[in-house]
């Protein structure tokens, strides 16, 4: 389960943010995760809140958006957006459909705390 450890990461990033920023309390953290960082957003969530207790950030809302990966091809330049929902029955290896040339993972395998909200002392 690296979700706890992604959080406990997360968590640690919070609490210095918070210092620096002078909050007393993180009211809400908004987060982007890529499609394709095999990270559950449910247990993303869970841990999130399990190594938030005791912290400024206990009881903040937790707002989390999937984000569908985007692949190039390495010969044509081309960008693909891949649906998260027809991920699971894609080949692993990936082929441009307008030249044949290989994709590479351009986006979707990011962890982004894009906006903390947090009330100052």
């Amino acid at each position: 389960m690296h979700e706890l450890s992604l959080a406990a990461s997360v968590m640690d990033f919070l609490e210095g943010l918070s210092r620096e920023q002078g909050f007393k309390k993180i009211e809400a953290v908004y987060i982007e995760i890529g499609g394709m960082t095999h990270i559950d957003p449910a247990q993303f969530r869970f841990s999130l809140k399990l190594v938030s207790q005791g912290t400024l950030a206990e009881g903040c809302k937790i707002y989390i958006k999937r984000k569908d990966p985007v692949l190039r091809c390495s010969s044509c330049g081309k960008e693909i957006k891949i649906n998260l929902k027809d991920l699971g029955s894609m080949p692993l290896s990936f082929k441009c459909q307008y030249c044949g040339g290989e994709l590479r993972v351009e986006k979707g395998r990011e962890l982004l705390l894009k906006r903390v909200r947090g009330t100052r002392k």
